[in-house]
């Protein structure tokens, strides 16, 4: 059974390729291992650029952790106090006689007044409201006398509870009770001038508009209410409303400062990043610089490489990732049971720096010198080939090369004559000589070889000084020497050669004195040539071979017939 024939290999193919162009093969290879390092090299920067990106990430994450472990244990806090004050409030109202007491019956009495309290012992929180004519031109606020009842009985027990809950808290500015009829409890104590601004501000917030279905629902909303009237810088305000029956009562709140934001930020920031509090209109709340500078509107606009304003709402409903910028990057992630999202921004040119610290400066060397080795050995390698290629060009050279008379050889006329024949239409004639030094052996004997060596390459410059440009001189064999003439009738080479037997018959060849022989005839040789010409197609030759054969078929007859003549015809 016969065998399939085995295909061709694609490494038979490119190893004889390869081989004849090993100096080009040679530098291609090394330049390839150049950069098979340089892609080693790109690959390991990207993975520290992604590990560096990852490392900032969860940083940010660890922040958001830590802001958001305060806010739940705010919202924990407020969770506790607004059960009591719900209990205390279903307490008062299924029974009447817990409310009747002489402090809040004197107080009631001083409801018209602009601002008037109800007594209560110095350790505890003050109670503080604004009277009944106040209480109408706030949108939020309403007042009955059995509402107003029930609020002073809740009053007093929050007045007690606030500063215990205050001294338990942590990183707290104040904490504060607001009723829906105008009554405020808040620990540390504001200025009485302070309780209708807050009331007013406070009440016309969602801080006291939360519309709720029923009290099992209730949640805990955070609400973040830049610009108080607490102090010049924003504030963080946690809020646990109050129901009774799914009617808002109050609310409780606490008041968490923006600079303990802003300087746990600042010292857990790196100093070539930028991080910020926003909420979900892009405002700013805190950020990582030194001082806190307010910014109205969108924050993230403001970034120096945003391409194009950044959409909060869409950061918050991804909740968490990173935006590349024009120049640099944007990491974020939004806090959980907050409105609040935590960004990070740093520049491009920042990013790059942390990354090539981390380079280690052994591990550049080592490359660089890498490099340079590879380089060198390049270099020597290219040299050794250009080195091998000349001497072997100029080997290939001398084995088409007649080294006495520098004229091509037999090996050169049959490479050429192939080429010609190629190049050549069919109707193209090709003329050849066959020349023939006449008595050259009487030469040798009477004036030496040395001599003889003369003739030929006096011979030679010759033929080269009258043949043209396009023809190709061949020294044959001995004292033979051929001309191939492209493109050339019979006629025509017929004419050069004869040129060129008449030019030679009246040259004069004057060896060096010292090469003749003691018995030399004279110190000046006298030449002829005998020449057969044969052409291609005239003579019907299919190949270099028959054409030389005829060519020295003629040579041979105008030697029989007196020598010093050109022959052109059998």
């Amino acid at each position: 059974m016969e065998q399939p024939p085995t295909p061709v290999t694609r490494s038979r193919l490119f190893l004889p390729m390869a081989c004849r162009r090993p100096r080009r093969t040679v530098v291609l290879c090394f330049l390839a291992a150049f950069a098979i390092t340089l892609v080693l090299a790109g690959r390991q920067y990207w993975q520290l650029h992604q590990r560096e990106l990852e490392d900032r990430q969860h940083n940010l994450h660890l922040q958001a952790l830590a802001i958001e472990t305060v806010i739940s244990n705010g919202k924990s806090q407020l969770q506790f106090l607004r059960s009591i004050a719900e209990r205390v409030l279903i307490e008062g109202q299924n029974q009447p006689s817990m409310r009747r007491n002489d402090a809040i019956e004197l107080a009631m009495l001083n409801r018209r007044h602009p601002v008037w309290g109800l007594p209560v012992p110095k350790s505890d929180a003050p109670v503080r409201a604004i009277g009944d004519e106040q209480v109408t031109t706030i949108e939020g606020l309403g007042r009955d006398h059995q509402q107003l009842v029930e609020d002073l009985h809740l009053s007093r027990a929050m007045s007690q509870l606030l500063p215990a809950q205050f001294q338990a808290g942590v990183d707290l500015a104040r904490i504060l009770f607001l009723t829906t009829s105008g009554i405020v409890i808040a620990y540390p104590p504001v200025p009485d001038a302070q309780l209708g601004p807050i009331l007013r501000k406070l009440t016309g917030s969602p801080l006291m508009h939360l519309n709720r279905a029923n009290s099992e629902d209730l949640d805990i909303d955070f609400y973040p209410l830049p610009g108080t009237d607490f102090g010049p810088l924003p504030h963080l305000l946690l809020s646990a409303p109050v129901y009774l029956n799914a009617v808002m009562r109050g609310a409780l709140i606490y008041d968490l400062p923006q600079t303990r934001l802003q300087e746990y930020l600042y010292q857990t920031t790196e100093s070539d990043e930028l991080h910020a509090l926003i909420d979900n209109q892009g405002t700013l709340i805190a950020s990582s610089t030194q001082g806190f500078t307010p910014h109205e509107g969108n924050w993230l606009n403001t970034l120096p490489a945003a391409p194009r304003p950044l959409s909060v709402p869409t950061l918050f409903q991804r909740e968490h990732g990173m935006v590349k910028l024009e120049q640099g990057y944007l990491q974020y992630r939004e806090l959980e049971g907050a409105d609040l999202m935590l960004a990070n921004y740093i520049s491009a040119a920042d990013l790059r720096a942390a990354v090539n610290s981390q380079i280690d400066t052994l591990f550049l060397g080592v490359w660089a010198l890498l490099g340079l080795l590879m380089a060198l050995t390049l270099y020597v390698v290219d040299r050794l080939f250009k080195g091998q290629l000349h001497q072997n060009l100029q080997l290939r050279e001398m084995g088409l090369v007649d080294g006495l008379t520098q004229l091509a050889n037999r090996r050169r006329l049959q490479a050429d004559f192939g080429g010609l024949l190629q190049r050549l239409q069919d109707d193209q004639p090709v003329a050849l000589w066959l020349l023939d030094i006449d008595r050259f052996k009487q030469i040798n004997d009477n004036w030496g070889h040395s001599a003889g060596d003369e003739v030929l390459k006096h011979m030679a410059t010759l033929l080269r000084a009258l043949v043209r440009p396009q023809d190709l001189v061949v020294r044959y064999g001995g004292e033979e020497f051929c001309v191939l003439m492209p493109e050339t009738s019979m006629e025509d080479a017929t004419r050069i050669a004869e040129q060129l037997r008449i030019a030679t018959a009246q040259s004069i060849c004057v060896p060096d004195a010292h090469t003749l022989l003691a018995n030399a005839p004279s110190l000046e040789i006298h030449l002829t040539v005998s020449i057969g010409v044969a052409e291609l197609r005239s003579d019907d030759c299919q190949a270099l071979d028959a054409l030389v054969a005829t060519a020295d078929r003629r040579l041979y007859s105008a030697k029989k017939t007196g020598r010093n003549r050109v022959i052109n015809h059998d």
